[in-house]
């Protein structure tokens, strides 16, 4: 088949080729599907390779046992069996059919013959193709390399019956109208518009994993567009509502890092820093990234509200955004929402005369605990008016530090 560069062929080749020719010789076809045959047609190499055939599991396994340095059948009942040899790692699977129930994303599988009946359960045409190796023959019984070329996103059978059978192909609907630059077909669209609801029925996880996956792909804007106009987004955060104000360009424009792709979204959607933290628990977010999202999010909240430019006001500000000052700064721009330019040439100003580090002060909780000869409450309440003093009055030095806590001490028992 044309289209392919050698180099690529050559690669493939040498992970599986060995392998596709003990099939044929047992009499078994041997296929790569999906996602390898849409890469190398658009000249990527793909990490993983998706095997299928019309041996059952047991042939399967006795050819893999024979060909690989390990094997697992942990997902026989589906028809997959694994196997590793050197650094390859293979997952074949006996061509099948899938049915589902209205309510459940548990497929009821049944195998099959006919490589054209595994390729019409996939999500897209363009990932409904299927190369036989070793004879290199293309088949595309939907047109998928069609579509491919033409820049068209569509689904081999019915898109609601598609959508309906895995509704998670509907958020990646999104992630491949981003990432790949496919334009959805009418149907397509107005499929996802129509039983967005029956994302409820996608565990939380699978939503998650699916919107980290697509938050990274090169420019998303186009996806969240997408999510935006059929009203899917609205079953992502149920509890949200603001889901006008999301500026797709603005994803594009940040830096392509997970957590700054969250925050840019959420803050449009939630537009505070509680909210936000809701929203990522009830997606089983980490707590890792949880974190960091909200801590910019609630940073685009302090930069959007500050107003006061005296040293005291900015320094608060500071010690409230750091150390997302850069990342929520990008943010609120973004969204047209920057702070006044006098706020921003005030952070500036101050950050010059005293340095872009977080605030502390200079003496640890052991240390007051001395000079105070107190422990407990009283500890963490000198520490904390010792950063009131250093947020109002500027720089602190351990020994200006030691005499305020003196002096203060000498105060309190007046």
């Amino acid at each position: 088949m044309d289209g392919i560069a050698q180099s690529d062929r050559d690669d493939l080749v040498r992970r599986v080729g060995s392998l596709s020719e003990r099939f044929v010789a047992a009499g078994w076809g041997f296929f790569v599907v999906g996602g390898v045959v849409r890469d190398l047609l658009l000249g990527k190499r793909s990490g993983d390779v998706d095997i299928t055939t019309d041996a059952h599991p047991e042939e399967t396994a006795s050819i893999l046992g024979d060909w690989g340095e390990a094997v697992w059948d942990q997902g026989a009942r589906f028809g997959t069996i694994g196997a590793r040899r050197g650094d390859v790692v293979v997952e074949v699977t006996t061509h099948r059919s899938e049915q589902y129930e209205q309510t459940s994303r548990k497929p009821q599988v049944k195998f099959s013959g006919a490589i054209e009946d595994d390729l019409a359960r996939r999500d897209f045409t363009v990932n409904s193709m299927a190369i036989e190796l070793p004879s290199w023959r293309l088949v595309d019984p939907f047109n998928g390399r069609e579509d491919l070329d033409q820049g068209v996103l569509s689904t081999p059978l019915g898109p609601e019956t598609a959508f309906s059978e895995d509704p998670l192909r509907m958020l990646r609907a999104a992630r491949f109208t981003a990432g790949y630059g496919l334009t959805p077909n009418q149907e397509v669209e107005n499929a996802i518009a129509n039983i967005a609801e029956r994302l409820a029925i996608v565990s939380k996880e699978r939503i998650n994993d699916e919107m980290s996956k697509f938050l990274m792909v090169e420019r998303p804007g186009e996806g969240i567009a997408l999510l935006q106009r059929t009203g899917l987004i609205k079953q992502i955060f149920p509890k949200a509502t603001k889901f006008e104000a999301i500026k797709p360009d603005v994803l594009d424009l940040v830096q392509p890092d997970l957590v700054i792709r969250w925050a840019s979204l959420l803050w449009a959607v939630a537009g505070e820093a509680d909210l936000a933290r809701s929203l990522l628990r009830d997606l089983r977010v980490s707590k890792s990234i949880s974190s960091q999202v909200v801590g910019i999010v609630g940073a685009c909240q302090q930069l959007t509200q500050a107003v006061d430019v005296n040293p005291p006001s900015i320094r608060r500000l500071l010690h409230a955004v750091r150390p997302n000052t850069a990342s929520a700064i990008a943010i609120v721009e973004g969204y047209g929402q920057a702070p006044s330019a006098e706020v921003l040439t005030a952070m500036h100003r101050l950050e010059a005369e005293e340095g872009t580090q977080n605030f502390e002060v200079p003496l640890n909780g052991f240390e007051v605990a001395e000079l105070i000869g107190k422990e407990g409450p009283d500890v963490g309440a000198t520490l904390r008016r010792l950063m009131e003093y250093r947020l109002d009055s500027g720089p602190l030095s351990k020994e200006e530090a030691i005499a305020l806590v003196l002096d203060w001490g000498t105060m309190g028992q007046r």
